[in-house]
């Protein structure tokens, strides 16, 4: 491997295979970095604050001379942790920020010590780069069948079930950490996490190792929780083959309450509750709350389903649906998808219009 590479080689190796390792602080890491990256901080989020507090009063000299100072003494630790990721890939590539000092000082102490490593050119900012040439760029040669229906009826679990290299199902809700509700950040670890960038990030990686072109996914809004789905992608969802699913209502309220689980989570219903109380006649509001101090949860599930949720989302469905199935389990759900899946992928390599 060459000393110094640019992103395309990471690209053409979609990037496994390879260490990959991040150098910047914890927090830089977790707002967004290059899929299956290890991060490694030369500095911590205090020490990078350190420094950079005195490049700002004392200027360039005196912050890395106080860099320094704080890396030699933990820098055999750092040493054996790279030695750990070498050991284990072999070609092994090191990148900060945009390329500069701290990538290259860790390429450079790593390789006195005998280790083999190179330098991402340009840094995190060339993968960013990237990231936003592809959905400029690439995003047009997908093609997407777009799953809607009313909140409850299974669509992410049926996709999940589904998702595969035959069948591959680009998860919005997932890389958002939200499952596009009001209530959508209950049991979501992951949420306070999520960022565009990670988001974006996710849904770049998760397309580039896509074997086919076509993609399943689930009808959302532009904005999922905190996040924004990028422009091109939202396109290619909301023009792709629609298909409907249509479950019974007792179905949605089974699933609902075990994809909730109301029963450990009151506090938060009740708080997502009150944001919404001004779509809600204020008796109709004051019975919810009634329901859930009385553990009713099917009862109060079947109101916020079929006097909120489905009135609020039915008009977000695309106006020319190309399919619409019924089912009464999540097996029958995914064998339906599979065969508008197969039905679909065959009229774009045989030109059979199927949207007519």
């Amino acid at each position: 491997m060459r000393d110094l590479v640019d992103i395309s080689f990471l690209f053409d190796k979609r990037y496994k295979e390879i260490g990959i390792i991040d150098v910047r602080s914890e927090n830089e890491f977790l707002e967004d970095h290059i899929p299956n990256a290890i991060n490694i901080p030369i500095l911590n989020n205090e020490e990078r604050a350190i420094v950079g507090t005195i490049y700002k009063q004392k200027g360039h000299k005196d912050a890395r001379l106080k860099g320094v100072s704080i890396v030699a003494p933990k820098l055999e630790d750092f040493i054996m942790k790279v030695k750990d990721v070498t050991d284990r890939f072999g070609d092994t590539l090191i990148y900060c920020w945009r390329g500069g000092l701290r990538s290259e000082a860790s390429v450079t102490f790593s390789r006195l010590a005998g280790l083999t490593v190179s330098r991402l050119s340009g840094g995190y900012k060339s993968y960013r780069s990237e990231v936003n040439r592809f959905m400029e760029e690439d995003v047009g040669k997908f093609n997407f069948i777009t799953v809607y229906g009313p909140t409850g009826s299974a669509k992410t679990k049926i996709l999940s079930f589904i998702n595969s290299d035959q069948y591959p199902f680009l998860d919005i809700e997932k890389y958002a950490c939200h499952k596009g509700s009001s209530f959508g950040h209950i049991e979501e670890a992951g949420y306070p996490f999520v960022t565009q960038k990670n988001f974006e990030s996710n849904i770049y990686y998760d397309l580039i190792c896509r074997q086919k072109k076509l993609i399943l996914t689930e009808g959302e809004s532009k904005k999922v929780g905190k996040v924004v789905i990028p422009k091109n992608i939202f396109k290619k969802m909301t023009s792709g083959f629609g298909v409907l699913v249509k479950p019974s209502i007792e179905f949605r309220i089974k699933f609902t309450i075990e994809n909730y689980n109301p029963q450990n989570n009151i506090a938060e219903i009740k708080n997502s509750l009150n944001k919404i109380k001004r779509y809600l006649d204020g008796n109709l509001y004051n019975e919810m709350l009634d329901l859930l101090d009385r553990g009713e949860f099917e009862k109060f599930t079947e109101i916020i389903l079929v006097k909120y949720y489905d009135p609020l989302y039915k008009h977000s469905y695309i106006e020319k649906v190309n399919r619409e199935i019924s089912f009464d389990s999540i097996d029958e759900g995914i064998k339906k998808i599979k065969e508008i899946y197969d039905e679909v992928y065959y009229s774009f390599h045989n030109n059979v219009n199927l949207c007519s």
